[in-house]
């Protein structure tokens, strides 16, 4: 399977596409200009409308697409298909993570917490997901019915089968009071569960949790091998989605070797999911959540044409609040001060106003992206997207990967 050798994946173009969305808050390019450097197997796959194109450069406004989804059999509703991604209070450094939370109410869409408890600023805003992770640091019954839904984290992409690992140095006192542990102690979350050991037990929490919120549930899983039969037994326990985490999603800390070769690009995994849920009956009233290098609109279009239901932004969504990918955070001394140790010193703190702005406006851009290839590819709203894997072509993917994808090969 192709792997992104040498050159880095945020390469330099999606890095100021980002950062242009982020600025102007409006469209900037139709159809993606970095997928020809790339070797990830989502760039491999194009549009046929983008082949027939004779206006490939022109970036107008459209009128009469709706970018709207709903989740979670319509308990949810979001203006667009984006999720900002599970980030926590301590791999950020608070002011992002407030940032998140408050675009996320000012555009209408969600943001996930993380693991690690709530910051007391994002505990005031309303849509969000908590996390109910391994390691349960600082959740409680009051921070549960905070946000909108719960996700169970089983597994993240960067690390399947791995737990989390947040080092003491960045373990400070407003951390340590949140996460309910010693400061400058280093934050451990085992790779189980220790009360989730089969599917049974999986449900009994999903039911426990709903039971005692009120609130929709959504599992999130590393992608691996029979990630199909994962998702139908996710539903089939009674859970309203899940989060399909792929290979070369972001990290604060993750071994490099792991990092590099375990898991499954998430453009594999979404179409299986979407088929064998279809197949079993499940697909109705089930959220399909795509992250893994998500980079653009058109990674958007594609994800949903494949079979998801919307996609997770994380890197992306700290590339428009100004990381540079040093590729350090787990040492706490990020130069965009986006993932660095918190202090009291305020020199050191990002700007609030101008990070909520900055990712506000990337979701704004993004979302008229998005509704510029809708418009291009002959269909009027998300839904009419999802699943319709007969609007794409590939080049140069193997037989096998396509027969596992749905997609034809470009004559």
């Amino acid at each position: 399977m192709p792997r992104q050798e040498g050159p880095e994946f945020w390469n330099r173009t999606r890095i100021e596409h980002i950062r242009q969305l982020a600025r102007f808050g409006e469209p900037v390019w139709v159809w993606d200009r970095a997928k020809h450097s790339s070797r990830r197997l989502l760039d491999r796959l194009v549009f046929k409308a983008e082949l027939e194109d004779d206006e490939r450069e022109t970036v107008k406004q459209v009128a009469g697409v709706d970018a709207s989804v709903s989740m979670a059999g319509g308990e949810i509703t979001l203006t667009t298909p984006i999720y900002l991604g599970d980030m926590s209070f301590g791999a950020l450094s608070g002011v992002p993570n407030i940032a998140l939370a408050r675009a996320a109410d000012l555009t209408g869409i969600l943001t996930g917490t993380g693991e690690g408890g709530l910051h007391p600023e994002v505990r005031k805003c309303r849509r969000i997901t908590v996390q109910w992770a391994s390691a349960r640091f600082g959740v409680d019954i009051d921070v549960l019915m905070t946000g909108l839904g719960i996700v169970i984290k089983i597994g993240q992409g960067a690390k399947p089968g791995i737990g989390g690992h947040l080092p003491g140095v960045k373990v400070s006192r407003l951390i340590s009071e949140t996460r309910r542990i010693p400061v400058g102690v280093d934050a451990i979350s085992p790779a189980p569960h220790h009360d989730i050991y089969s599917i049974e037990d999986l449900g009994q929490r999903i039911m426990a949790l709903k039971e005692a919120t009120g609130k929709p549930v959504f599992v999130k899983v590393g992608v691996t091998n029979y990630i199909g039969y994962i998702a139908c037994g996710v539903a089939r326990m009674g859970a309203d989605g899940i989060i399909l985490d792929g290979q070369g999603a972001g990290t604060g800390a993750a071994p490099a070797v792991v990092r590099n070769n375990v898991g499954l690009p998430v453009e594999i995994a979404v179409p299986v999911v979407d088929e064998m849920l279809r197949r079993e009956g499940l697909r109705e009233g089930f959220s399909v959540v795509a992250a893994g290098r998500v980079s653009s609109a058109e990674d958007t279009a594609k994800l949903i044409a494949l079979g998801a239901d919307l996609v997770s932004l994380g890197t992306a969504s700290l590339i428009a609040m100004g990381c540079i990918m040093v590729h350090k955070c787990h040492l706490g001394f990020c130069p965009a001060v986006l993932t660095n140790k918190i202090d009291d010193n305020p020199v050191k703190l990002l700007s609030l106003d101008t990070a909520t702005k900055w990712v506000v406006n990337m979701v704004n851009g993004w979302t008229e992206e998005l509704k510029l290839i809708l418009d291009k590819v002959g269909v009027k709203s998300v839904g009419e997207l999802c699943g319709r894997r007969d609007l794409l072509v590939s080049r140069g993917v193997e037989p096998s990967q396509l027969s596992v994808m749905g997609v034809k090969p470009l004559a």
